[in-house]
């Protein structure tokens, strides 16, 4: 079911499936240090040379991210190489103000051992790409997503 949740400095939209309870306040905690990354335009680590937030075409500050998958190993051959990880669209307030709303970059975030419990570990950025939400089927999810409030990190029932 999908489902919505604010954290410092971003309201995440989980598009499609929400995690556990449990689960899904670590993996707010890993989301909540990688927008604090991007917003300080920390590079990722996996390219080289390392790829900058403000290189994509949603450059810091993010506003949210859309989860498309919570924690788990891709099966796509370009991602196949990778651990577990948590695959998001970042949108900043520009994208978001557009009709449709537009996505400007598509990143692979990571937890420590591939478990959100123990924290976050780096990000991926997949592609610096400006894409649209025009898809009927995403824009259903993410209405459905805004429908539904999860809460906020650090306050019941995310504390």
């Amino acid at each position: 079911m999908p489902g919505h949740a604010a954290i410092t400095g971003a309201t995440v939209y989980y598009l499609y499936d929400v995690p556990a309870t449990a689960d899904l306040k670590h993996e707010l905690e890993v989301l909540q240090s990688f927008v604090a990354k991007w917003n300080a335009d920390t590079p990722d680590s996996i390219h080289s040379p390392a790829w900058l937030p403000s290189g994509t075409k949603a450059p810091p500050p993010l506003l949210c991210l859309l989860i498309t998958k919570y924690n788990h190993k891709s099966t796509h051959a370009s991602s196949a190489n990778q651990g577990k990880h948590i695959s998001a669209y970042v949108v900043n307030q520009a994208g978001w103000n557009l009709q449709p709303i537009e996505y400007g970059a598509t990143v692979h975030v990571f937890a420590v051992n591939e478990d959100p419990a123990q924290g976050y570990h780096d990000y991926y950025i997949h592609s610096k790409a400006r894409a649209k939400i025009n898809s009927a089927v995403i824009q259903a999810a993410l209405a459905a997503a805004k429908a539904n409030n999860l809460g906020t990190l650090g306050k019941p029932p995310l504390n």
